[in-house]
This record gives C-alpha cells, structure tokens and sequence, in this order.
C-alpha cells in the first residue's frame, strides 16, 4: 500500500485543506497494510483540532506515550515494543504515538548530527507498525526528528507551524521564552550508569 508520500503544512485553520486530507483518509484500506501519518510541529492547538476531525471521521484512536517504550537501552525497547504489538487488540485500528521525539538520536544516545539517521529502537518500532494493518499516528514536537528513513516509511506527513500573522508570531514569541537555554521539548528518564 505504500504510495508516496504526501506533505501538508498547516500554519492555520484551513477547513478546505483539512476536508481534501481527511476525504482521502476516509478512503483508507488496512485490510492489506498499515497506515502511518506524522503530525510534527510546535503548534498544538492546531494539532489538537485536527486530531478532533480525524477521531470524528476515522473512530477514537489508543493513545500511547512512547516515553513508556523507548530508552537508550536498545533491548529494554525491543522487550517493551513487542510487549506493546502484544496488548494491542485486533478491534484496536487506530493508533496515536505521542511524544515521537524520543525516537531522536538525542533520546537515544546515538548521534545528534546534521544528517538525521533513524536510531536502532525507531527501525525496530517501524519494523512492527509495517505489519500490522492498522492506522498509526506518529506526532513529533520538533520537525528536526523527521529522518530520512521516517520520510520514506510515512505514507503522509502534516507540519504544524507557527502562526504567520503579526499578532499570532507576537504571543508564539512570548510563549516560547526560554531563560536557561536549550531543552529538550520531551522530558526523558535520567540514566542510571552502573
């Protein structure tokens, strides 16, 4: 079923483009694949719309926080996502994986370079959602964690940006103050070196 991939970027409410995505998402078939979209992008409120429209068209989605699955430890990950595919019941089709970003490199402890590559514990998780036959929503915070192998494996991708009118950029900008420098949008565990 995989086609290639489609690209949406949403800076706004645009009931037009939102209708065309979510008519052709109704005409998705997982009697022979998977489905998997990636909602990336700092813009949760738009995000969270749209989540509304597509569990209004599609049925409620199985909310999963991979923060609960992925950690630097690369069996620990494979144990907890097998576990995960395990629980998951056949009347289960669709599926949102929150908090996507710790499949990143900087999660992971691989390497934080230029050219993003996919980490051990994300092939492995893409390995499981290709076989499933179910709907898969992966959201992202930060557009940066799309790697190549994610562009390749997601049959549609939709980008959240921030605001463009003045008055929008003007609250994003005070919203989005930070004093102490860099974070890291998804809080991840603390490791234990033995």
């Amino acid at each position: 079923m995989k086609a290639n991939a489609e690209s949406h970027i949403f800076n706004s409410v645009n009931k037009t483009q939102m209708a065309g995505l979510l008519d052709r998402l109704s005409q998705i078939d997982l009697t022979s694949s998977h489905y998997m979209m990636v909602l990336a992008g700092p813009n949760q409120a738009l995000k969270n719309e749209f989540l509304k429209n597509i569990s209004a068209l599609l049925g409620d989605f199985s909310e999963i926080d991979l923060r609960s699955i992925i950690s630097i430890d690369e069996e620990e990950s494979k144990r907890k996502t097998d576990s995960f595919f395990k629980a998951i019941s056949k009347s289960e089709r669709n599926i949102l994986l929150r908090n996507g970003d710790v499949l990143a490199g900087e999660y992971t402890g691989f390497t934080y370079s230029n050219v993003r590559y996919a980490t051990p514990q994300e092939k492995y998780l893409l390995k499981r959602i290709k076989g499933s036959e179910k709907f898969f929503i992966l959201d992202l915070k930060e557009t940066e964690n799309i790697d190549m192998t994610l562009r390749r494996f997601a049959q549609s991708a939709i980008l959240f940006t921030a605001p463009t009118s003045l008055l929008g950029r003007l609250f994003w900008a005070l919203k989005s103050i930070r004093l102490n420098g860099h974070t890291f949008i998804n809080k991840r565990k603390s490791v234990q070196l033995v």
